[in-house]
């Protein structure tokens, strides 16, 4: 949606004047007006810039730094090892034992960005999937669990109208019970959906970026601009794969134990049943086609391979000479 405030002119501002802007551009990252667009698109270095009507220009958008945010030097280096784009000093620091580290320039001039596009708005897909399999699974789950709290409820009123005043006590003893166990998973469960919903909010809005940022930017921001949606998908990816330890994502079921003693002993009774939790692992069925892990070993069992062969090559040409 376009900006509800006025975009002032770039230029005319600098010269104290405060004009509104009809246009935006990407490159200069400044709105313009009819006057100074006009000198921007005959001007040989802005001609070829990459512009936007102001109404359907969003300045809510982040802007993709093109600078480490470690330590704010130029991105102008590129790990094949790590697939990470670094500064001077990134490479210094964590990657001096990397190998084949290449220019940024030379690997966004190579990189087709459509397909980078495709393959992250892929996995955004598979991401948003399994998340929202995880909550459609979970509230049937809830629906369910309520099925089994009113079927113990039922059953409570059977027995109860059966045994003695007594019983009432036990009754809302187990009645509170199962009441508390139930809104105990009710809220893990109802927790775990807001967190997942608010991951499909940003997934959404990444995918939403690759669509309307991404084709009005630079082929650097482009590029940087996709890596990183790549690793916010990642993350998500990697909370899928925890999903699978967390206590909250496990099936529940209320059971309760039943006391077939109940009818002979009204008087002696302690206890109306035993309430517990019947939990079992949710299968995700995960099939997402970006595996950072197992590029990066990849690369690192090609770094190995290169250096046997190396290895074995000196030593065939030291027995050569030995022979001679």
């Amino acid at each position: 949606m376009a900006s509800s405030k006025p975009i002032p002119c770039g230029p005319c501002i600098e010269g104290k004047v405060n004009t509104k802007a009809d246009i935006w551009c990407y490159n200069c990252d400044e709105g313009l007006c009819s006057t100074c667009s006009g000198h921007h698109r005959r001007s040989k270095g802005t001609r070829d810039h990459k512009i936007i009507g102001i109404k359907s220009y969003k300045p809510s958008v982040q802007v993709i730094e093109t600078q480490c945010d470690k330590h704010g030097q130029q991105l102008n280096l590129y790990c094949p090892s790590h697939l990470m784009p670094c500064c001077d000093e990134c490479i210094s620091n964590s990657h001096s034992k990397c190998t084949g580290i290449k220019s940024l320039a030379s690997v966004v001039e190579k990189t087709k960005i459509e397909k980078s596009k495709e393959s992250v708005e892929k996995d955004i897909n598979s991401v948003l999937q399994l998340l929202g399999k995880v909550v459609n699974n979970k509230s049937q789950n809830i629906k369910r669990g309520e099925q089994e709290y009113e079927s113990i409820k039922e059953f409570i009123v059977k027995i109860r109208n059966e045994i003695d005043k007594h019983l009432i006590h036990l009754e809302k003893k187990i009645c509170n019970e199962a009441d508390t166990i139930l809104n105990e998973e009710k809220s893990k469960a109802t927790d775990l959906i807001t967190e997942i919903e608010e991951k499909q909010k940003n997934l959404k809005k990444m995918q939403d970026q690759l669509h309307t940022v991404i084709p009005h930017i630079s082929k650097l921001q482009s590029f940087l601009g996709v890596h990183q949606i790549e690793q916010q998908v990642h993350q998500c990816q990697r909370y899928i794969d925890d999903l699978e330890k967390d206590d909250r994502a496990k099936e529940f079921n209320i059971k309760m134990e039943k006391n077939n003693e109940v009818e002979k002993i009204i008087k002696k009774l302690g206890s109306l049943g035993e309430l517990t939790v019947v939990k079992t692992d949710m299968d995700l069925n995960k099939e997402t086609s970006v595996r950072r892990e197992a590029q990066v070993e990849s690369q690192e069992q090609s770094n190995i391979n290169n250096m046997t062969m190396n290895i074995e090559r000196k030593i065939k040409i030291n027995i050569g000479k030995t022979i001679s």
